[in-house]
């Protein structure tokens, strides 16, 4: 009796573990289109969500030497911290990065 306990626990466990995997979308660029500007779509963006928290990102150079943790951490959805960007937010940092992180 108690083999079938602890077996129906940890089956239990595992099921509702996995279900809660299953069912959260991974965050996945879409990068089409346009390719984004840093002045036109990342500055205005990094200003807003990022900056009050992250000073060292204030400026093209600072947030170019850092795109490579910055892409990691909004692709993980890690940040921004206590609010959130929306899927074109995202896009546009992400894929301004990927195309290269040009001053533009």
């Amino acid at each position: 009796m108690k083999k079938f306990l602890v077996v129906a626990v940890i089956s239990i466990g595992l099921w509702t573990s996995c279900s809660k995997i299953a069912t959260t979308d991974p965050y996945v660029p879409t990068c089409t289109g346009t390719a984004k500007s840093y002045s036109k779509d990342v500055a205005p963006l990094i200003k807003t969500s990022c900056s009050g928290c992250h000073q060292n990102f204030s400026t093209y150079s600072q947030l170019s030497t850092n795109r490579n943790s910055v892409r990691s951490m909004i692709v993980s959805g890690q940040m921004p911290q206590g609010s959130t960007l929306s899927t074109t937010q995202k896009d546009a940092i992400v894929c301004w990065i990927d195309n290269g992180a040009s001053n533009n």
